[in-house]
């Protein structure tokens, strides 16, 4: 997709739903709106121009005013990756989901596992199984875990920035994509088709792959996971 880097450049909207791809979901809007297509729809907009041309858009548009103003409230929901942080809600997740071990293990995966899922590979892990830390190690260890992976997607927006590619993010899309990372690890994640689909800013069809991203025969246990990932990043 050619991403369109003048306001001016496309001052027919109904050239820019086509160019967006969104004609078809801002049709359906338009008879059943509701807060997750706004979420979409908008994200999309975001792409091309700035929150003032956006709801400048929006204010043009033929539709009722309890729909621009639920168009116009999800504006203000996405902002650049690189100035979010993940939430408390966010950190809790991730600890929920990791639950802690504060003896280390083996899940066959290579790695050795210990804290709230903190692993190293087994080759080079200074922890062996069996091994014990303190909670307050736990803790350190999660924080600093944590942090890489956000950084990491951070990082991830940055780059594609460099390249011309303006993806904008909401609170709970970045949460969700930071959980993400830290389970599968952020080279691993870029490298799914969900990481594609975000690139090309299909967010539809982005927070449906998540459902099985990173899912295989050998941790069949994550299909629990990614669904409340999912439930995060449409919220």
């Amino acid at each position: 997709m050619e991403y369109i880097r003048k306001f001016n450049t496309y001052n027919d909207d109904d050239l820019v739903l086509e160019k967006l791809n969104i004609k078809s979901l801002f049709d359906v809007f338009k008879t059943t709106p509701n807060k997750r297509l706004a979420t979409i729809i908008v994200g999309s907009l975001l792409t091309i121009f700035s929150a003032t041309q956006a709801i400048d858009y929006i204010n043009r548009q033929v539709i009722k005013p309890i729909q621009k103003e639920i168009l116009i409230d999800s504006v203000s929901k996405y902002k650049e990756p690189s100035e979010l942080h993940l939430s408390q809600d966010g950190w809790d997740h991730i600890r929920n989901e990791e639950k802690l071990r504060l003896k280390a293990y083996d899940l066959n995966d290579g790695h050795i596992t210990i804290g709230y899922g903190h692993a190293q590979p087994e080759t080079s892990s200074k922890y062996k199984v069996g091994k014990t830390i303190t909670k307050e190690k736990a803790n350190k260890l999660f924080r600093e875990d944590v942090n890489e992976a956000a950084e990491g997607v951070k990082r991830m927006f940055r780059q594609w920035k460099e390249e011309g590619i303006n993806v904008k993010v909401t609170q709970n899309q970045y949460d969700a994509m930071v959980s993400i990372a830290f389970n599968m690890g952020i080279s691993s994640f870029r490298q799914t088709e969900f990481v594609q689909k975000i690139k090309k800013n299909q967010l539809d069809k982005a927070a449906e792959l998540i459902k099985i991203t990173g899912i295989s025969d050998d941790f069949p246990g994550l299909e629990t996971r990614r669904l409340k990932e999912y439930e995060i990043f449409i919220a």
